[in-house]
């Protein structure tokens, strides 16, 4: 043949082993995971997204902030094998969560990704960290007002759900705060629309 050979793409397929582990795993059934395989190796060919990739991805779905800094969080959260890439079993996981996980799951989502230092507590620090990185995230960081009332806000709450009175907070604790607070659910939980 000619001088210049080409490469056929192969696409790859999930083999029905790895259809019925996930259906396992998730909520979803082999349509919605056929669906979500297709769309991430689209994106991502190679089969993994970076953490450039995945920041790159927050920047365009809130372009009013910047998600720099939270999306390295949920990167972190997402990449469980600690590879510093995200494979399609941890982002379907993850995918599920989002769209099929109840309240309470959420929830200790949140917690884990606010746990910056995984002590299983999240502490004053960590807490206005968070406050940052989401008004950040949300094009608000500048808005020193708006995290005093939030920051206020929340105080209140740790001081009424706060079993043992030390100003840390524990899952169950967050979970109770967030659950019965509209606004910090609303400001604290994981959401994908600005």
């Amino acid at each position: 043949m000619g001088a210049f050979e080409t490469k056929k793409v192969i696409k790859p397929k999930l083999s029905p082993t790895q259809i019925e582990y996930l259906k396992t795993r998730t909520r979803m059934n082999k349509h919605e995971i056929q669906i979500w395989f297709d769309k991430f190796h689209e994106d991502c060919p190679d089969g993994l997204l970076t953490q450039k990739q995945f920041i790159d991805m927050y920047n365009q779905a809130f372009p009013n902030g910047d998600a720099t800094q939270y999306a390295k969080r949920v990167f972190v959260t997402f990449d469980k094998d600690n590879s510093g890439k995200i494979d399609f079993n941890e982002f379907l996981l993850a995918m599920d969560l989002f769209e099929n996980g109840d309240l309470d799951e959420k929830l200790h989502y949140a917690f884990d990704l606010y746990d910056f230092d995984k002590n299983g507590i999240l502490t004053k620090s960590e807490i206005e960290t968070i406050i940052k990185m989401v008004l950040s995230l949300r094009g608000e960081s500048n808005n020193d007002r708006l995290k005093d009332d939030i920051i206020k806000h929340l105080n209140r709450f740790i001081t009424k759900f706060d079993e043992n009175g030390d100003m840390k907070i524990t899952p169950d604790e967050f979970c109770r705060i967030c659950s019965q607070d509209d606004y910090l659910q609303l400001f604290l939980s994981p959401n994908f629309s600005s």
